[in-house]
Order: C-alpha cells, then sequence, then structure tokens
C-alpha cells in the first residue's frame, strides 16, 4: 500500500514537471513569436513614406493588422509575465516577456519620429522649445522660465547629439515613459514579495499615462518620475545607503525644479506614507512586518521640498498669481467654466450618439476607469479584512491605498470646480497608485479562494482590455475628439514668412495656428511681449462660414485690414473630427471655395499646408 502511494505521488509530480516544462516551452515559443511580431512592425514602419502633410490621426497613417500586431505583441509579454506567476514556474522567461513590452512600447513613442514630424506638440511644447533656444542662444535661462530642468536636459542633448533642439524634445518624452516603467518595477520589487510584484508587473508596465507619454512637458514628465523618487525613498529606508540617500535629496530638489504642482503632489504622498507609519507603528494597523527603517523618515524629505519651492517659485508671480486664483475659487470670491460644465454644456447642444459618448469615454477614461476600480476593489478587500482582524497589509501598500484614495478624492474638485488645471493631473496619480495595487487584487484573491481559474481568466480579460484602450489613447486623434498634435514643416515655413513680411500694425485672425506659439519655436522666447506677436484682442478665429451667411464678402465683416492665417488642420478639422455631425460644422469645402472668390480677401502666402491672406476691411466705408 505504502509503496503504491509513493508510486502514485511520483507518478503525480513527474506529470506536473511534464506539464510545467511543456507549459514553459510554448512560453518560450510564443516570446519568440512576440519579437518576431516586432520585426514585421519595424518593417511596417520603416515601409511606410513619412506624413507628406498634416495628418489628423496618426492611427490612420498604417493600416488596421499593424495595430492589431502591436497589441497581440504587447499581449504576448504580458502572457510570459503571468504564465510565470499561474504556472509556478522558476525560469527566467518573463523577463523576456518585460523585454518585449518595452520595445513594442519604444516602438509605439517613436512614431511621431517614423513620421516625419519636424515636432509634436502645438502648444506649450512649441513655448518650450522657444525657452530652450533663449537658452542656447544666451547661456542662461530667461526670468519666465519657471521650468528650467527640462530645457537644460534638451539643451544637454542637443550639444551631445548635434541635434536641433526642435527635433530632440519629443525623444525626452520617450526616454522618460521607458524609464518610469523600469522605475516603478524596481518599486514594486522592492516592497513587494516576489509573487506579489510579479502580477502588479502587467499593470506597471502599461502605458498608462495616456498622452502624458508624448507630451514633453514639465508636468506630465514630471509625473512619470514620481515612480523613481519613492523607489529611492524606500530603498534608502531599506538600506541606509548613504548614496541612495545623495540620490534621494538630488532627485528630489530636481523633482521641485520641474514643477510646482508635481511638488505638491509629492508633499501629499510623504504625508500619506507619515499617516501609513505612524498607524502601523501604534499597531492600529497589524499585517506584515517590516523590521527596516532609516532615520530619514518623510518629515525631512518634506523640509526640503517646502523649502526649494518657496525659495524657487515665490519669486515667479505666474506661480503665485495661480495660486491666488486657487484660493479665490475655493472662498467663492471668483469661479469659472468647470471642466465638468463644459463637458455638460457640449453634450446637452450636440446631443451625441451614445455610441460616440461610448467611444469617446473608453479612450480618454478607460485606462482609469479599469485601474481605479481594480483598486478600489483591493481597498475594499483590505478593510474587510483588517475588520475581520486578518489583515494582509504592510506600511507600503497603505501609502498606495491611501495614495490611491487621496488622488482619486482630488480629481472630484478639480472636476467640478475652475481650478486652473484640469482634473487629470491629479487623476494621473491615482491611475499610477491603481496601478501598483491592481496585482494585490488577484493576488489576494488567487491565494484566499478557490476560484484559481477564474482568477487567471479576469486577469487575462483585464490586460486585454487595458492593453487595448491604452494603445489608442497614447496619442491625440478623433477617437477621443482631439486633434493630432503634429506640427508640419508647412507649417512652420509659413509661420516664419508670416512674422517676416507682415504688416505688424494690421491684426491677424488664425485657424488651425497659434502663431505665437511658433514665433517662441522659431526665434526663442527672449526680447518680445505676447501682444507683439497676436495681441490677446484679435485671437479669435474667423466667424463662422466666414459671415458668408450674413454678407457677400468676409471683408464687410471688419472694419480695418487684417491678416488671416489658415492650416490644413484647420481645412480638414471638422469634416475629420465630426464626420456624423455635419449640424454643427463651422467650416465646410464650400466656405473655403468661396473664399478663394472673394474680391475682398488677397491670398498673399501659401505653401500647400499654410496660408496667409490679406482681408480687406469695407464695413467702415
Amino acid at each position: 500500500m505504502s509503496g503504491t502511494g509513493d508510486s502514485g505521488a511520483l507518478s503525480r509530480r513527474s506529470a506536473a514537471g511534464a506539464l510545467s516544462k511543456l507549459a514553459g516551452a510554448d512560453t518560450r515559443w510564443a516570446v519568440t513569436a512576440g519579437f518576431g511580431l516586432v520585426v514585421v512592425l519595424a518593417y511596417i514602419l520603416f515601409s511606410t513614406p513619412p506624413a507628406p502633410a498634416f495628418e489628423m490621426s496618426i492611427y490612420d497613417a498604417y493600416p488596421w493588422y499593424f495595430w492589431a500586431l502591436a497589441v497581440l505583441a504587447l499581449l504576448i509579454g504580458h502572457y510570459a509575465v503571468l504564465e510565470h506567476v499561474f504556472r509556478e514556474r522558476t525560469d527566467g522567461t518573463w523577463r523576456l516577456g518585460v523585454l518585449l513590452i518595452l520595445v513594442v512600447e519604444a516602438l509605439l513613442l517613436l512614431l511621431p519620429y517614423f513620421r516625419g514630424y519636424p515636432v509634436f506638440g502645438r502648444g506649450d511644447v512649441l513655448t518650450h522649445v522657444g525657452q530652450i533656444q533663449t537658452i542656447m542662444a544666451t547661456g542662461v535661462a530667461g526670468q519666465e522660465d519657471i521650468y528650467p530642468n527640462l530645457h537644460f536636459l534638451v539643451v544637454s542633448f542637443s550639444y551631445a547629439s548635434d541635434v536641433e533642439a526642435m527635433h530632440l524634445i519629443n525623444a525626452i518624452s520617450v526616454v522618460i515613459s521607458l524609464f518610469s516603467v523600469v522605475a516603478s518595477f524596481a518599486l514594486v520589487a522592492s516592497v513587494y514579495d516576489r509573487t506579489r510584484a510579479l502580477l502588479t508587473l502587467p499593470f506597471v508596465t502599461l502605458l498608462i499615462g495616456g498622452t502624458a507619454h508624448v507630451n514633453p512637458s514639465p508636468y506630465p514628465q514630471s509625473v512619470l518620475l514620481v515612480p523613481f523618487v519613492l523607489y529611492l525613498f524606500f530603498m534608502e529606508q531599506q538600506t541606509r545607503s548613504t548614496a541612495v540617500r545623495v540620490a534621494l535629496v538630488v532627485v528630489v530638489a530636481a523633482m521641485v525644479i520641474y514643477h510646482p504642482l508635481t511638488t505638491l503632489f509629492l508633499l501629499f504622498v510623504l504625508v500619506v506614507y507619515g499617516i501609513a507609519r505612524a498607524l502601523h507603528d501604534r499597531e492600529l494597523l497589524v499585517g506584515e512586518s517590516d523590521d527596516w527603517r532609516s532615520a530619514v523618515g518623510a518629515a525631512p524629505v518634506a523640509h526640503l521640498a517646502v523649502g526649494m519651492f518657496a525659495a524657487w517659485y515665490l519669486d515667479f508671480s505666474q506661480v503665485t498669481k495661480k495660486i491666488q486664483a486657487v484660493v479665490q475659487t475655493f472662498v467663492g470670491s471668483e469661479s469659472g467654466t468647470s471642466t465638468l460644465d463644459s463637458y455638460s454644456s457640449t453634450v446637452s447642444e450636440t446631443s451625441p450618439a451614445l455610441l460616440d459618448v461610448i467611444r469617446i469615454g473608453l479612450v480618454k477614461y478607460g485606462v482609469s476607469g479599469i485601474l481605479l476600480t481594480l483598486a478600489g476593489l483591493y481597498t475594499l478587500w483590505v478593510v474587510v479584512s483588517v475588520l475581520r482582524r486578518r489583515p494582509d497589509l504592510d506600511a507600503y501598500r497603505t501609502t498606495f491605498i491611501g495614495g490611491f484614495g487621496l488622488f482619486a478624492g482630488v480629481t472630484v474638485p478639480f472636476l467640478v470646480m475652475d481650478l486652473v488645471v484640469g482634473f487629470g493631473r491629479p487623476l494621473m496619480l491615482a491611475r499610477i497608485f491603481a496601478a501598483l495595487l491592481a496585482g494585490s487584487l488577484f493576488y489576494a484573491v488567487y491565494r484566499a479562494t478557490g476560484w484559481k481559474r477564474a482568477v487567471r481568466v479576469g486577469a487575462y480579460l483585464v490586460l486585454i482590455a487595458l492593453v487595448v484602450v491604452s494603445t489608442f489613447g497614447l496619442y491625440y486623434s478623433p477617437y477621443a475628439i482631439q486633434s493630432n498634435h503634429q506640427v508640419t514643416n508647412a507649417e512652420l515655413d509659413g509661420a516664419e514668412w508670416t512674422l517676416a513680411y507682415r504688416d505688424s500694425s494690421n491684426p491677424t485672425t488664425q485657424y488651425g495656428i497659434n502663431l505665437r506659439r511658433f514665433r517662441d519655436a522659431i526665434y526663442g522666447t527672449a526680447g518680445y511681449s505676447k501682444d507683439e506677436v497676436i495681441p490677446a484682442s484679435t485671437t479669435e478665429g474667423p466667424p463662422a462660414h466666414f459671415n458668408y451667411t450674413e454678407h457677400d464678402t468676409l471683408g464687410a465683416s471688419y472694419d480695418t485690414d487684417r491678416y488671416m492665417l489658415i492650416t490644413r488642420g484647420g481645412r480638414i478639422f471638422y469634416e475629420e473630427m465630426y464626420p456624423d455631425y455635419r449640424e454643427f460644422w463651422r467650416f465646410e469645402a464650400e466656405d473655403y471655395a468661396r473664399l478663394e472668390r472673394d474680391g475682398t480677401v488677397s491670398h498673399v502666402y501659401a505653401n500647400g499646408g499654410y496660408d496667409t491672406y490679406l482681408v480687406n476691411a469695407t464695413r467702415g466705408g
């Protein structure tokens, strides 16, 4: 009997081992196929000609199967990681899965370069290029340069590579995005056990920041560095290493100069950690123990950040005015149009189709909805566990839960009130903390219940949804009612011509372009005021349908002569962005055709993507 039992156990172990080897072989073949897909993706990218003109959507520039293969390759990478956990394997195939994810994400982030865009970013990015130009011309940052970190970083890379700053700035967002993914993995590896870390890895390696990953502006780039700050902070707690301590001081100081709002949010995180540590020290929350501790806690780091914030930002009137505006909004002395009011007004005025609302919601907020739901469910699981006195918790997961709850809550006033910036800024921090917690939900359910297969299937379904939504929410596109941020050579050439040859005494009407931003990028930001390019009183675009519904000529709508700038992006905006809502179009093809026949309008410059008109006013005569 005993021999038979031993033989049966041996047979079962042999069968399990054989299945494990078979699963391992399947995973290795899958990863190999994934890298094969990378080769195909690279071939498509290199064989597709660059954009000949402005394109409203980068997604339409490549065939549908390019995006399908990119999503499939990402899913194979995540599959390699999750199977390592669910199959309880001991080999290193999961590392190849992570590498596959990083390679595919790098290709996606580099799409503006493959498309041949001179620069990707039509608003603040162009002004940042101008501030970089100023530094390179004068050797110092101007008095209005609040965020010099990014600018000096690009200057350094530009000098080292001999590449123009305008063509280099987007590479910063690629490097920081990939670095943020690696730092997030290092963070979870430093505070989680191996299994929990690997279950969390697929969520933190997603491009959860959406368009922030392709926006080389100070705020999104600084927020993407928050996981690295947390990693250094926790590593200092563990190791008490002088080298780590010095790195932490340097990075916190750099973060302060990166952006004031990121500094404020980082201080919130340190307060949350201090509260979490106090709750565990007083045994009000009891769970997994961590014996490592450092004398450098949250308070000294917070003092450093506050001191640097006061020393740096309180000398800038732009910052103090924004702080004043926020305070006045909270006390009720001033108010404006909130994001929620704007959304409600748009929906009530246009009555969009339900499918369009769902599509826009999924692309813009699908990642946020999924991650916040997962983190919310895990938070509920922890609360129930604490009430039942069976906590599975430590001070670091408590910090992540507190950070998630705080920033998810802070998002609400930013949504319903006009607080200078949009609610997407705190929401981005909420997504980061939610991603750090998402794997713990599957970990907890997998260990505490018998639903092994359900957890596995659920994890894959969630990741499929996240990969698809995050991929199609990475770039601005009509999917989310957002225009592509591509800048074209035609626009740069046209803006340079207009700035050089126009009569500056004439006001300028613009559509599809912000001439002041282009002036920044071409000549730098020093030595002129904003009103010297486009006075604030003339920033409105041309009247709907060029007012041909009211007058026979456009000149009859004005009492002073003016320039009018129109780009290809402006011409195709409505037909590309709202193809099913023609009744709301402000301009149609017939309007542009009539403009060319208008006797009061002279076509003084054209290059195929940018037009300058001179409108002769007749209303005053």
